[in-house]
């Protein structure tokens, strides 16, 4: 079976930095998207506590208290 040329040391060098710097970008977009997803995840969850805090008829220092005396018991 034939093989193909080899390559050079510095060709596989330079290949293997390639690689990784398309690595490198790579991770640090997904990263990017991760972030904006958590942010949109955070402000679901805010704006589901908004609504259940207009829902009760309470204060929004009301429920701080009320939370506030939860943690601390």
């Amino acid at each position: 079976m034939a093989r193909g040329v080899k390559k050079s040391l510095q060709e596989k060098i330079t290949q293997k930095e390639e690689l990784i710097e398309a690595l490198t970008t790579r991770i640090k977009k997904e990263k990017d998207e991760l972030n904006d997803l958590l942010e949109l995840q955070k402000m679901e969850e805010l704006n589901e506590l908004r609504l259940v805090v207009e829902r009760s008829g309470l204060e929004i220092n009301e429920i701080i208290q009320m939370a506030q005396t939860q943690v601390a018991q």
